[in-house]
């Protein structure tokens, strides 16, 4: 029950996207009703065909000539109406599965950050793909065939009355038995296709998996292993598609093909026991007519549950992503003055059933002052800077930026004046200008500018189409420290009061690593800069070294300060010197 009570609230809310679309749904359900109409008049001009030509005494050859005219017009008007009324419904239809899918994407966009971190992308991709394909099918398909079937229905049900109310109250019994078994159906399928679905997804997650990780799955002789989950995955899909299958085979098309066909033995049993004459045969054709064509609106609304089941399922997943917690920002438009930070005891947890992540954190940085975070892995450096991004608003304590509540900041100004070159920059598939602009207006002599700036004026070069080039899918005709300086470009174009590097010549060449040390000696000049070192070597003249060891600042000071008070930041930077890495 409670199964179907949600299947219901569901159809509501997919039905209320017709709101908008009130005149053009009306005018399409009423050029939908009188091409049925004129559909359903056909067996009666046939009817009155056979009966003029059965009455050989009173045959009337101009009758018989007038009466096939009027059914071919009729076949034609029906036709086009029907034409016209599918072109208006698919507008429809069109219009509000864009919307739906702008929602879904708005709403994947604006999820928090630690949605990322447990979900996974596979997931997501099949809220994006399947489920709103499933959702644009019963735009499409369903809700238009279930309209012209109910409205066939009841107008052939009409017409059989008014030739026949007995034969048409035998045809009625069909009406109480499809319910039910459409009732029967909803309650065995909804779980089967939740089941589907769950598999699709599960095939999705594992797919995307294998993708981004084949290199190492091809060195570690991992394929057998992925082949035999994507097998279990398959299986299970096909078993619970096999269960779909069964149940649709007995419920819908042959079941309800039998009962028909018990009714129609009835009507003639019906027919041959009454006192109908020879002239009456032309009524039976009638009956028999649209009792083949009651049972094919029957058929097709049974045949839609299985549809509509799958598309409540879909709709459902994608409304509980709708209707999910979002990012959260504040309204303080203020403008920036400095890029002065403060921490004031801040505690963080990814997840309040796992260990506190970030430990009482109290923290002074001065505007346009040079600070590098240092620690091992794990120690809390990327987390630091994410709270500073806004990615994690679930902290304790007090961040201020420029003196402004970080929790307070409006989207836009937090956006504006905070940036992050990560340690592995996303280069899109799109021309090298579009890569630094990132759809942003800026003259072609400024990213030029910047360019140079950056030392990238020698790679730009070397492009066939200079920044209008097409860079490959996630820069793979770039080298590592290629892209961190176009995410430095980025960056470059806003000139941000506070400027974050994550540890972004961690995996990069000598020769990059000059050039972005040579950028960043520009940059601190104008921005408070907080570098997340892993080569000590690049930070010897930051203001300040924050020391991190397991969420807490242990040591803080200058790299001489640090290197006389021989502590933990003297140890690793004396094994860095020895060549032993130890994070």
């Amino acid at each position: 029950m409670n199964n179907t009570i949600q299947s219901w609230l569901t159809l509501k809310k997919l039905l209320s996207y017709y709101k908008n679309h009130k005149k053009s749904l009306i005018f399409s359900c009423i050029l939908m009703f009188f091409s049925i109409v004129t559909e359903i008049l056909g067996p009666i001009i046939i009817s009155m065909f056979l009966k003029n030509i059965l009455t050989i005494k009173n045959y009337n050859y101009v009758t018989s000539i007038y009466l096939v005219f009027i059914f071919l017009i009729l076949q034609i008007i029906s036709a086009s109406l029907n034409y016209i009324q599918k072109i208006t419904f698919n507008k429809i239809s069109i219009s509000i599965i864009q919307k739906i899918r702008l929602q879904v994407m708005h709403s994947v966009l604006q999820q928090p950050m630690k949605i990322f971190d447990t979900v996974p992308i596979g997931n997501l991709v099949t809220n994006i793909i399947n489920d709103t394909e499933s959702i644009k099918e019963f735009y499409d398909v369903i809700i238009s065939s279930i309209l012209k079937n109910f409205i066939l229905f009841f107008l052939i049900l009409i017409s059989m009355f008014y030739l026949d109310y007995k034969m048409a109250l035998i045809s009625s019994l069909m009406i109480p038995i499809v319910t039910l078994i459409m009732f029967i159906h909803q309650q065995y399928s909804k779980p089967i296709i939740q089941k589907i679905k769950n598999s699709i997804t599960q095939l999705n997650v594992i797919i995307n998996e294998m993708l981004n990780g084949i290199i190492i799955i091809q060195q570690f002789q991992q394929e057998k292993k992925f082949i035999k989950k994507i097998e279990l995955i398959s299986k299970k899909n096909y078993s619970e598609r096999m269960k779909m299958l069964r149940l649709d085979g007995l419920l819908l098309r042959p079941l309800l093909s039998f009962i028909s066909s018990i009714i129609l033995v009835m009507i003639i049993m019906f027919f041959k026991l009454s006192n109908y004459n020879v002239l009456n045969i032309s009524i039976l054709y009638t009956f028999m007519n649209y009792l083949g064509r009651l049972n094919e609106p029957l058929i097709s609304m049974a045949n839609q549950q299985s549809l509509l089941q799958q598309a409540i399922v879909s709709s459902e997943r994608i409304f509980t992503l709708l209707n999910s917690e979002k990012q959260t920002y504040g309204m303080n438009n203020l403008p920036w003055t400095t890029g002065e930070i403060e921490f004031k005891n801040v505690n963080f947890y990814y997840n309040i059933k796992e260990k506190k992540i970030l430990h009482n954190i109290n923290l002074k940085i001065k505007n346009n002052s040079f600070i590098a975070l240092v620690g091992k892995t794990g120690s809390g450096k990327s987390t630091l800077a994410k709270l500073l991004m806004g990615y994690y608003p679930e902290y304790t304590g007090k961040i201020f930026l420029d003196k402004k509540d970080l929790k307070s900041l409006k989207k836009k100004k937090l956006r504006k004046n905070i940036a992050m070159v990560q340690q592995e920059p996303t280069i899109l598939c799109d021309t090298f200008k579009q890569n630094i602009t990132l759809g942003r207006k800026i003259k072609d002599e400024e990213i030029l500018k910047i360019i140079k700036k950056v030392q990238l004026n020698s790679l730009v070069k070397t492009l066939p189409h200079n920044i209008t080039t097409q860079l490959d899918p996630q820069g793979k005709n770039l080298s590592q420290g290629q892209k961190q300086l176009i995410g430095i470009s980025r960056i470059l174009v806003t000139r941000p009061k506070i400027l974050i590097f994550d540890e972004a010549t961690a995996n990069i060449d000598a020769e990059s690593e000059q050039k972005i040390n040579h950028t960043l000696s520009e940059i601190k000049k104008y921005t408070t800069t907080i570098v997340i070192a892993h080569r000590l070597s690049t930070i010897i003249n930051a203001d300040k070294i924050i020391v991190l060891d397991q969420g807490k600042i242990i040591e803080q000071g200058s790299h001489v300060e640090l290197l006389k008070k021989k502590g933990f930041y003297w140890k690793i930077y004396s094994f860095q010197l020895q060549e032993k890495n130890i994070f």
